[in-house]
């Protein structure tokens, strides 16, 4: 089967919703899909795949914020649309973006199936743009209902959290909850990781505003551990430099900063504690990753976040916000090893149910059911 995927930053894997679409195109590869990537030309590209590069898209304004998050929108051009998606039997738009708006005006023209992904919150454009306003964040998803997963065959949503927000919207028709899944290489066995008395703190996130690890470095720096702590934030973004600045004031011994995989899976193997401060996400991966790499989390109770899923002890979650409360939880978990042994024993069960093989063949199907 050929599918069509609009992902405009797509050789730029530094956001979730990127480096899951890709480890699915990859793993779809060799199952003998073919794909065709819409996208903006540069960065990364991938074994197996065809790109049709789109100009960059400037927005005035706004185009200082999209260089930092590392995000290239594509200007769509529907003649190249057409070109593209002439030969393809299924359009998978990833991004609610121009060029997917675009791609899918010319996929009914085509009368080709479309599926549609659910990957941005209204809240990750508004706090990126430090204006968070409810009424507004309604208009936003009504207006991404309208555009882009109303006029979708098929829509799919990493989480249940995830497909509330979109129906409880007014999207009427029914969403597929499908994870992003694990794959094998994070799931690692228990350890006590625990060196010459040294504990190892780690979070892994791009590091945009609503990813919050301003209060992470606050609350290492209030803690009576923090001359025995080793905190690593992995990931970047617009905040790298400010969150490294902010690490150097508070006297941290912190590694702030972007890692190739191998050096990712070395990270959460030897962490004794996974923390995720974010406040707005769609389904958490690195919180995924951690529990199969066998840690205890620590996520944020933020009422914008899925990551709540996924934490069933009581000292799992903290007061978004609080950063006393986010150093006491972290303080409870380094004082009592072996109840943090047993809740990364669990979390690292739990993570079984998430394996990213079986979200593959699961999306393998939905394509299938939607050609049909």
């Amino acid at each position: 089967m050929r599918i069509g995927l609009i992902v405009d930053f797509w050789g730029h894997p530094y956001n979730g919703g990127v480096v899951s679409t890709r480890r699915f195109a990859a793993a779809l590869i060799e199952r003998g899909f073919e794909f065709t990537v819409c996208c903006v030309a540069g960065g990364e590209s991938m074994d197996g795949v065809h790109e049709i590069h789109f100009t960059k898209l400037t927005v005035p304004g706004a185009n200082g914020i999209i260089d930092r998050m590392r995000a290239p929108l594509a200007l769509p051009n529907r003649a190249r649309l057409v070109e593209a998606l002439a030969d393809i039997d299924l359009l998978h738009a990833q991004f609610l973006f121009p060029l997917s708006m675009v791609a899918i005006d010319v996929a009914r023209e085509l009368d080709k199936p479309i599926v549609a992904s659910f990957h941005v919150q209204a809240e990750n454009i508004l706090q990126n743009v430090s204006f968070d306003n409810r009424p507004l964040a309604r208009k936003i998803y009504e207006f991404f209902n309208r555009k882009i997963y109303g006029r979708a065959d098929r829509v799919i949503a990493p989480s249940q959290f995830a497909a509330d927000l979109l129906t409880d919207h007014g999207l009427d028709d029914p969403v597929d909850v499908l994870t992003n899944g694990i794959p094998d290489r994070f799931f690692g066995a228990l350890a006590d990781t625990t060196q010459n008395g040294r504990l190892r703190v780690l979070s892994v996130g791009r590091m945009a505003k609503e990813k919050a690890h301003d209060q992470l470095l606050h609350a290492i720096a209030a803690s009576r551990f923090k001359d025995d702590i080793d905190l690593t934030l992995i990931g970047t973004g617009p905040m790298l430099e400010s969150l490294r600045a902010l690490a150097e004031r508070l006297d941290l011994d912190a590694s702030i900063g972007p890692v190739d995989d191998a050096t990712l899976i070395n990270a959460y193997r030897h962490a004794d504690l996974f923390v995720h401060a974010g406040r707005v996400e769609l389904e958490g991966m690195s919180v995924m990753e951690a529990m199969a790499a066998a840690k205890t989390v620590i996520v944020s109770d933020s009422p914008t976040s899925a990551s709540r899923q996924f934490v069933e002890h009581p000292k799992g979650m903290f007061r978004d916000g609080d950063v006393a409360h986010l150093r006491a939880v972290i303080e409870y978990w380094l004082t009592h090893p072996d109840a943090r042994h047993a809740e990364a024993a669990r979390n690292r069960a739990r993570a079984e149910d998430l394996r990213h093989e079986q979200s593959v063949t699961r999306l393998a199907e939905i394509y299938h059911r939607t050609f049909s």
